[in-house]
């Protein structure tokens, strides 16, 4: 894939999951204000049962579907293509059929645990379904990503969050006030349906292009052989996976723990972690949705692109990709520290978020540098580089959970990992990455510009919240928003148009 082509598969990537950026944020809005803070732990600590399963289901079978698929495609060999796809279709049914069993066995012993109230299983049934939906899905949408065709997968995506939205905001207007212990079902159930029509027009584009394939080159490959080409890419990526939900699991269970042992009820420790992880961390990982997005079209190109030596080419799509995350986190990290009790207030009603916001926000650059690193690095076939350096973040994450407990640390402990984490990682990462390529960054551009544009943007934001125009809160601090944006999109023109007359 060419420059041009990558930075257009980027920018429509980037394009969809602005659109499901919104929806995702107008559905947890919606959520929040309608089961409140404890709901949303209760809902939280499922979640993290539900990325471990997924990890353990899936682990990185996506990412090595789409490695093999485009190394294939390239040869124009839809046998083998074919072969793969279903190998890792079988795994991962297999794998999640094995999951559903235990889960049904172990259920009321893992709510026991875990909740900490055996009445809690029924949760845990409720993310079955979305685990076998889910793990199917991703190896279908592995399997268009590897032959390039971004948009079935993309739009697929947008499709999930309709149900999602439509449940949320059929549940308000009938039911006034809920329980948290109901109102944790409804974003459960959601998923599932959500994934559901997902898989279905996953599955409905796929048939249509049966007709695409001519299977008339028969090379013979064993069933042995494709396993360990998956089983190669896929085990290292799944156990990097495993320790990113480890660290999530270990937060949304350790944390409310160790608070109820430094004199928080168990109502008040559900409302902390429900505010950090279900309220301030959908806002610090936005930029986590882009790079996530961009990694899955930079794998398997960069894996193509090394087999065939096309480093200059590699090298563009890199320090491409790393602007990209700068251009998108900076902004955001900025509006995070200048306006936490704002963006507090215009999006949750609750101002005792807005010191959870302002806290967390330095780490937004740190989280979507790692992520897309790790990406560049499993593309690079570097990912058992990439699991080493995630289970050091990992165990200074897990460690600094269990500090809270001192009343000396409290929940500041957390905080403390949750930046040495991300830190560390992001330093080995690079570290690895200016070890195999010599790369030429330019970080006037890269890192300078969009800082220079956003100062600008929470300057002219400021006075413009200022003056106020005696008009509702929401609506100037939406104003606000677009005037910011404005401005940033309009310097960065300006110093990239500064930029070119410099040269010429």
């Amino acid at each position: 894939m060419n420059k041009n082509k990558f930075i257009y598969s980027s920018f429509f990537i980037v394009l969809v999951n602005f659109i499901i950026m919104i929806m995702d944020f107008n559905y947890n809005i919606k959520l929040a204000k309608f089961i409140g803070a404890e709901g949303m732990g209760l809902f939280q600590m499922a979640m993290s049962i539900l990325m471990i399963a997924l990890v353990i289901s899936i682990g990185g079978i996506p990412t090595a579907v789409s490695k093999l698929v485009a190394m294939e495609n390239s040869r124009n060999n839809s046998y083998r293509i074919n072969k793969i796809f279903n190998m890792a279709l079988f795994i991962v049914c297999a794998i999640s059929g094995i999951l559903t069993i235990f889960l049904i066995i172990f259920g009321k012993t893992i709510a026991l645990i875990i909740f900490k109230d055996e009445n809690m299983f029924i949760h845990i049934y409720l993310l079955i379904p979305a685990i076998v939906l889910i793990s199917i899905g991703s190896v279908l949408r592995g399997y268009y990503y590897g032959l390039n065709i971004i948009k079935v997968p993309s739009i697929s995506q947008i499709l999930e969050y309709l149900p999602k939205l439509l449940l949320v905001l059929s549940m308000i207007y009938y039911v006034q006030t809920i329980e948290p212990y109901y109102g944790a079902m409804i974003p459960i159930i959601g998923i599932s349906l959500g994934e559901c029509i997902n898989l279905l027009y996953l599955i409905f584009n796929k048939r249509k292009m049966k007709s695409k394939f001519t299977f008339n080159t028969y090379q013979k490959i064993s069933k042995t052989h494709i396993l360990a080409k998956i089983s190669t890419i896929a085990i290292p990526i799944g156990f990097s996976n495993l320790l990113a939900m480890s660290s999530r699991f270990a937060t949304t269970t350790l944390v409310p723990k160790k608070l109820i042992e430094i004199g928080f009820s168990n109502s008040d420790a559900m409302e902390v972690i429900g505010r950090i992880m279900g309220m301030a961390m959908p806002l610090i990982s936005l930029p986590f949705m882009i790079t996530s997005a961009m990694g899955l079209i930079m794998v398997p190109n960069l894996s193509g692109e090394m087999s065939s030596k096309n480093y200059r080419t590699v090298k563009e799509q890199i320090l491409t990709s790393i602007k990209i995350t700068f251009l998108f986190s900076i902004p955001l990290t900025s509006l995070y520290v200048f306006f936490p009790n704002s963006l507090a207030r215009f999006l949750y009603d609750d101002l005792e978020l807005g010191k959870f916001i302002y806290i967390m926000s330095y780490n937004t650059v740190f989280l979507s540098l790692q992520n897309i690193l790790c990406d560049i690095l499993n593309g690079l076939n570097k990912q058992v580089y990439s699991s080493i350096n995630r289970l050091i973040g990992t165990i200074i994450q897990i460690s600094a959970c269990l500090l809270v407990s001192n009343p000396r640390f409290g929940i500041n402990s957390f905080f403390i990992g949750f930046y040495l984490s991300s830190i560390i990682i992001c330093i080995l990462n690079f570290f690895v990455l200016k070890n195999m390529l010599k790369l030429k960054v330019d970080y006037m551009d890269i890192i300078l510009k969009p800082l220079v544009s956003a100062t600008f943007m929470i300057f002219f934001m400021r006075i413009f919240l200022e003056i106020g125009f005696n008009i509702s809160y929401k609506i100037i601090f939406t104003l606000s928003l677009l005037l910011g944006c404005g401005v940033y999109l309009f310097v960065l023109y300006v110093l990239s148009k500064l930029n070119i007359s410099h040269r010429h």
